[in-house]
């Protein structure tokens, strides 16, 4: 069993997400305009992340904590490698069995190169021989418009840096705060757009007007499996903080090998379903498959034939 996205933090960021004010006049020029000199071939950004989730039916948290390099090109990001790690507290420990939580401890990396993510510690059944990697970008997607980790938000985009803080309601010397409809965020991107959330944001500059720390709050409807096995759709709480740091850095993103890499369509079992029939997925993929919390949140699905 392997969980797409477990998200979770401090509640006191709930209060630190807060915001009253009315819409400010401050001129998001100058952190657009520092972020976009940092687009060169073979630097980037480091980033970690803190996560949580907590479903408001169960009361369970789950805490998700990711690390890694986001790479840039001339015109923006080109490519991203992070690992994403579940924190295994008492209640999880009670919650799932050993061998679940033998899945819930494996690590889960995401390589991204151009159009496609390569995904490896993501279990979704049989993989076949030689092969650890599981590629998105042709018969499904990983994650959602913009989403890097948990983060919902890309601030590493200068027009949507410029809308995020074009939204901030409250402003003090480098921090920006407001909220944010996740529609509007990626609008131009047509109906593959996240749900219709509210986005609460504080956004941090440093004294040059760079990104770094982003923390957003929001509620999300998700899938989890009950004692008796079905599946069934809550509301959750999410608290996202993000770091970013070591800006300039060289960084170099690479696809593993094509050998180690079979498509999320070709796996065996994806091919159908127990009648035969084509196995059509949807935005939270096969119930069958999905495991015990949001085992589908970061996989994004067309149907294929």
């Amino acid at each position: 069993m392997k969980r797409l996205s477990v998200v979770v933090v401090l509640g006191m960021l709930a209060a630190l997400l807060t915001d009253t004010g009315t819409a400010l006049a401050a001129s998001p020029v100058k952190p657009v305009q520092t972020l976009r000199q940092q687009f060169v071939v073979g630097r980037g950004v480091l980033v970690s992340e803190t996560s949580q989730t907590i479903s408001k039916g169960s009361k369970r948290a789950y805490i998700n904590r990711t690390t890694g390099v986001i790479g840039f090109g001339k015109s923006g990001v080109v490519g991203y490698d992070l690992t994403s790690k579940v924190k295994i507290t008492p209640e999880l420990e009670a919650t799932f069995s050993d061998e679940e939580l033998e899945g819930i401890r494996t690590p889960l990396r995401a390589v991204n190169v151009g159009r496609y993510t390569y995904v490896q510690g993501f279990d979704w059944g049989p993989m076949p021989e030689g092969t650890t990697w599981i590629r998105f970008g042709k018969s499904a997607s990983w994650q959602n418009y913009g989403q890097r980790g948990d983060q919902l938000v890309d601030i590493l985009s200068p027009a949507r840096l410029k809308f995020v803080i074009s939204k901030a309601t409250s402003l003090r010397s480098g921090e920006y705060r407001g909220t944010l409809k996740a529609e509007d965020l990626y609008a131009e991107l047509g109906p593959m757009n996240p749900e219709k959330q509210k986005i609460s944001f504080r956004l941090f500059t440093d004294k040059d007007g760079l990104p770094v720390r982003l923390v957003t709050q929001y509620d999300a409807k998700e899938y989890e499996r009950g004692s008796d096995g079905k599946l069934t759709r809550k509301m959750s709480a999410h608290v996202v903080d993000t770091r970013y740091h070591h800006w300039n850095a060289k960084v170099k993103v690479i696809a593993p090998p094509a050998s180690e890499v079979v498509d999320f369509g070709d796996l065996p079992i994806n091919q159908s379903d127990q009648s035969g029939a084509p196995l059509v997925l949807n935005s939270a993929g096969p119930a069958a498959k999905c495991g015990n919390h949001t085992l589908c949140q970061r996989l994004t699905t067309r149907p294929y034939n």
